[in-house]
């Protein structure tokens, strides 16, 4: 179920960074590939560099609760980091369409 949580996640970055790709008039593939892989990024930094020295052994060998603790709070991280890379990088890209002449 997690797994489609997180794919759901992958989904709507994707989409959302195909609309405003679409809207700043920038490469639309290359944004949403970038919007995958930042998710990805802050998806694997929180699960691997995060909680894994902070659990340690429990890490591997954890309870239900703690697993989709575990999951859930990736999911966000990867989120989080999405959209942070979106409005300070992506947003700075190409021109907004109120910008642009007539």
């Amino acid at each position: 179920m997690i797994g489609a949580v997180s794919a759901l996640a992958i989904l709507a970055i994707a989409f959302w960074y195909y609309q405003t790709a679409d809207k700043l008039k920038l490469p639309i593939l290359p944004w949403m590939a970038g919007g995958v892989i930042v998710y990805y990024l802050g998806f694997l930094f929180w699960m691997h560099l995060l909680l894994k020295p902070l659990l340690g052994g429990q890490f591997k060998e954890h309870n239900f609760l703690l697993g989709i603790f575990m999951d859930i709070t990736a999911i966000l991280a990867g989120a989080a980091l999405a959209a942070l890379f979106r409005g300070k990088v992506m947003l700075k890209q190409g021109k907004s369409p109120f910008e642009s002449p007539f």
